[in-house]
């Protein structure tokens, strides 16, 4: 160290500064910058780190001076205060100022340096620089309690950027929006970075496709600090329901389709069990949907039909060839059939016993036109037949007659529309596997065709060629046919089944044959219900689904192995 103290006479600052200390070093005349902060952020050391050289009269560097060198505020019109460590001893006459750092967003600052104890050597000041303000400081002002399957989550997840964290403002720091806890497979799905707009960054197209529990979200803005939200679930509110060969799917109401069993998830060559509804791929809302024995189509608002599953077709819903227009489509073991917006009745599949009903038996790979100039409403899809109502409600089948299941009152297969007899009015009709079940429009509830397990439901186990009343009096909104049973709701929203009930598909908490109408245990009240082969579920008016009956492969979706002789709730 150089023995000059304070207060010694300038003169003598000179004539060492001429001569050198006793150590022989020359003596430094001034300090300068060699580093410069230039824009700065608030928090955070200048970068690259200050450097102040001491220099003899030449501008050269004293090297060997350790002079202790300060660095203070100059300008400082917004009022920042100089954090870090301010003073540092000379290493081979620079000194380095590494932690340096300003609190206040600002413009104009600037920086002096100074040799500590020798007020005589000139000072040095830097240029003009800004701060800017640091990572804000993030808070979530809204987020979800519990969303909806693949809606928006509502209301809009907001998150609040709008300082740091000396308070300085921020209007317009990007946040993202990350899923970090949840059920495996589960993601975000849209925008999940945006500009906050005066200090607020909002997300109001984030959705998330998986259902369960415990999700949280984490929202980041650079080098900020991280938050999390609170643990939320999401939820399907179910609106329809369509039973498989050995899984579930449903609608959501706002048309967004669920499966459950065995099931494709992925365009695989291999399937897997779920006993909780999984998304189908695609992100399609649909208005209507069927499930055959291994796949299932649906229909949009915009009509455009879509198919996927077994036997070739894609897991992901792919779109039917031919550029129809379709408000229905349903789908059986290896056929399907659907109606147009101009109520033409259209069919596709194998056609080994004539069940599309274009008066041949030639397999087709694309829709083609149901033999005949009928106007369709509706149509439904058995094993190897096919059912329709007209526009005026009067009902038409063709294909396989096993057990008179066309209600022609014969068992002689039809290769083309064939009307069944009786002259009933029908709102709504069902296909099961080798029966049909119809509801007049006066409520009252007809079935015909294979009869070993009492589906007819007129206490008889004897098939019917002809449309027969479903015994009990009760008034029907809807029936649904599956394999060897019979589901309906009334008018009141109550359900019934009846048929064989083998597993409990039944649902009245019993597996006894029933050949009439008996009530799901349970008191509950549904809105929408189907009869599948082995099991029977059915949504109630306020969108929760409930499945009864065989549980093989996860199909009654409770998320716990096991048949049920009652309804049991479809968790997510």
């Amino acid at each position: 160290m150089s023995t000059v103290k304070v207060g010694i006479p300038l003169i003598l600052v000179g004539l060492l500064a001429a001569c050198g200390d006793e150590t022989g070093l020359a003596f430094p005349t001034q300090v300068a910058f060699s580093s410069q902060p230039a824009n700065a952020i608030a928090g955070e050391a200048f970068a690259p780190a200050l450097r102040v050289v001491l220099q003899d009269r030449s501008g050269q560097r004293v090297r060997g001076s350790t002079l202790s060198v300060g660095v203070r505020l100059a300008a400082n019109a917004a009022g920042g205060v100089l954090a870090g460590t301010l003073t540092r001893d000379a290493v081979d006459g620079v000194a380095t100022f590494d932690n340096l750092r300003l609190d206040k967003a600002g413009a104009g600052y600037t920086l002096k340096a100074l040799a500590i104890d020798y007020p005589q050597i000139v000072q040095d000041t830097t240029a003009a620089f800004d701060v800017l303000s640091g990572p804000p400081v993030l808070s979530f002002i809204r987020q979800p309690d519990t969303a909806e399957g693949q809606e928006p989550l509502d209301p809009a997840v907001q998150v609040r950027a709008a300082a740091d964290q000396f308070g300085n403002p921020l209007s317009n720091a990007a946040v993202t929006l990350a899923l970090v806890a949840g059920p495996a497979g589960a993601s975000l799905q849209g925008t999940t970075t945006v500009t906050a707009v005066d200090g607020v960054a909002t997300f109001d197209s984030i959705t998330i496709a998986r259902l369960g529990q415990g999700f949280v979200l984490e929202a980041r803005s650079g080098t900020a600090t991280t938050v999390r939200s609170a643990a939320f679930s999401v939820r399907a509110s179910f609106a329809q329901v369509a039973l498989g060969g050995n899984h579930t799917c449903a609608i959501t109401s706002g048309g967004f389709t669920y499966c459950w069993g065995h099931i494709l998830l992925e365009d695989t060559s291999t399937s897997s069990s779920y006993e909780t509804p999984q998304p189908v791929a695609g992100g399609h809302r649909f208005s209507r949907l069927s499930v055959g024995s291994a796949q299932a189509c649906g229909v949009t608002a915009g009509n455009i039909a879509y198919c996927w599953g077994a036997f070739g077709r894609p897991a992901s819903p792919a779109v039917v060839p031919g550029g129809l227009s379709f408000v229905q489509v349903s789908t059986g073991s290896e056929h399907h059939c659907g109606v147009t917006t101009a109520n033409a009745a259209y069919c596709w599949g194998r056609n080994s016993e004539g069940q599309l009903g274009d008066s041949t038996t030639d397999q087709r790979l694309a829709p083609t036109p149901v033999y005949g100039s009928l106007s369709f409403a509706s149509v439904g899809v058995g094993s190897y037949y096919t059912c329709g109502l007209t526009t005026t409600g009067a009902a038409y089948c063709w294909g396989d007659n096993f057990a008179g299941v066309l209600g022609d009152s014969t068992t002689q297969a039809r290769h083309a529309p064939t009307p069944v007899v009786g002259g009933h009015t029908f709102a709504s009709l069902s296909a099961g596997y080798a029966h049909v079940c119809a509801v007049t429009t006066a409520q009252v509830a007809y079935c015909w065709g294979w009869n070993g397990g009492g589906q007819i439901g007129d206490s008889s186990t004897s098939a019917r060629a002809a449309p027969t009343p479903v015994l009990g009096g009760l008034s029907f909104a809807q029936v649904s046919a599956g394999t060897d049973h019979t589901c309906g709701i009334t008018t009141a929203d109550i359900a019934y089944c009846w048929g064989f009930n083998d597993y409990g598909r039944l649902g009245d908490g019993t597996s006894v044959q029933r050949e009439a109408p008996v009530p799901v245990s349970g008191g509950l009240t549904f809105a929408a219900i189907a009869a599948g082969p082995l099991h029977s579920c059915g949504v109630t008016p306020g969108h929760v689904a409930y499945c009864w009956g065989h549980d093989g492969d996860g199909r009654l979706g409770n998320g716990a192995p096991g048949d049920t002789l009652a309804p049991a709730r479809v968790v997510h």
